[in-house]
């Protein structure tokens, strides 16, 4: 799966929409579920009709967030990656596009948020930075 954030374009970065992001809850979770173990959770907070989960979940699948095995008559999901290994991808999607978009104003505006809101984080970051060479 490959992620692009564009900080002009309006949504920048919405990858999930409000179902989607409860269906990969229920997945990150359970690591391995059924459309009816997910449409269960689901069912215990709103009314949602099982057909949609399904299609939700194929879509999800068919645009490789998810994958499924044939089990019986059922398909069994489970997550193409870690819930870690997705933040990551996200993560490094957003900095690519500031970097891409805003160079050297996205340096000074992360330096400036780390030392006014987490001064800890930017001491890591100094300590990380020197020690790598260069």
């Amino acid at each position: 799966m490959r992620l692009r954030f564009h900080p002009n374009r309006k949504g920048g970065v919405q990858l999930f929409g409000p179902l989607e992001t409860e269906i990969m809850r229920q997945v990150w979770q359970h690591e391995q579920v059924t459309v009816r173990q997910v449409h269960r959770a689901l069912s215990r907070q709103r009314e949602i009709a099982y057909t949609t989960v399904m299609t939700t979940m194929s879509r999800l699948a068919e645009k490789g967030i998810l994958k499924r095995t044939r089990q019986g008559m059922a398909y069994l999901y489970r997550a193409a990656m870690s819930r870690a290994e997705f933040d990551r991808m996200v993560v490094n999607a957003v900095l690519s596009g500031l970097m891409e978009t805003f160079d050297q104003a996205a340096i000074d505006s992360f330096l400036e948020y780390l030392a006014r809101e987490r001064p800890e984080q930017l001491e890591l970051l100094r300590k990380s930075l020197a020690s790598k060479t260069v």
